[in-house]
């Protein structure tokens, strides 16, 4: 079975001072590299979906493409209908999607998202629930479904929680609400440990 992981890195950074916000270091290393060493060891390659710094990414996996253009500035969802015409991802048999700023993912990740979908044989999507609140950014889905998207973003909708409903995806709980804790400013970055 093939597991690929996708980062998305592509976003302004609006609240981070407009930084590359995959690229804001914590802990005296850019974010992307805690994310990618807590998936690294889970999934059998690594994708990013950037649209700055492309070789900066490019340093870290040689797959690393920017949203399509016709979908530039249109959020998350830009990035999952530019990986929707990806061929190596499609090759994958389940994909792991996380943001870049999720530096403390749980190891069992995708061992729970899996276990997950083999209990729920029939569904094609999942999203990682916290005690606190749902998080959509945080998908395992089977890329195939990865072409509705685009339909769904020339709807007019812009919301992956939206495109997940549509697609029927299942829960997958996690107690730790720190592990799916995200830095979205200059003082989330002070705050958190």
């Amino acid at each position: 079975m093939k597991i690929y992981a996708l980062i998305l890195a592509g976003g302004m950074g609006s609240r981070m001072d407009n930084a590359d916000k995959g690229l804001v270091h914590w802990h005296n290393r850019p974010l992307i590299d805690h994310v990618i060493e807590r998936i690294r060891p889970q999934v059998d390659r690594i994708a990013v979906s950037a649209n700055r710094n492309i070789e900066e990414y490019a340093a870290r996996t040689p797959h690393v493409f920017p949203d399509a253009r016709q979908w530039q500035h249109c959020g998350p969802l830009a990035a999952l209908c530019t990986a929707a015409n990806d061929l190596l991802l499609a090759q994958a048999d389940w994909l792991l999607i996380v943001p870049c700023d999720m530096p403390l993912l749980p190891e069992n990740l995708v061992s729970r998202c899996l276990a997950m979908a083999k209990r729920t044989p029939l569904s094609n999507a999942f999203y990682v629930e916290t005690p606190v609140r749902q998080q959509y950014s945080v998908m395992f889905i089977r890329p195939q479904i990865l072409q509705s998207a685009v339909p769904y973003l020339y709807s007019g909708m812009r919301t992956i929680r939206g495109w997940l409903q549509q697609q029927r995806a299942r829960v997958v709980p996690f107690d730790d609400e720190a592990a799916f804790a995200n830095y979205n400013t200059p003082e989330d970055l002070k705050e958190m440990p």
